[in-house]
């Protein structure tokens, strides 16, 4: 699995109100674009699935939404993924 080939950059995904998802965020959120699963996303960067589902739980948070299709939705008209 490769990473995206752009480097993070934080001004790439501002929430408004000064708030930006992080490097660790916007990794998990292109993988979750791909429709990988918590396990997958895990495997991938090295890092315990628990460690996913609570990246998971902050961008949920973060966009205000309820479960995944809509975190991808939202990044989609943000221009995130």
């Amino acid at each position: 699995m490769s990473l995206p080939s752009q480097p993070y950059r934080k001004q790439d995904y501002a929430l408004g109100n000064g708030l930006f998802l992080s490097q660790r965020q916007a990794s998990v959120l292109q993988q979750l674009g791909q429709g990988l699963s918590n396990k997958q996303i895990a495997h991938n960067l090295g890092v315990a699935e628990p460690t996913i589902k609570m990246h998971v739980s902050a961008l949920l948070r973060a966009f205000g939404v309820q479960n995944r299709v809509q975190v991808l939705l939202k990044a989609k008209e943000k221009g995130f993924i």
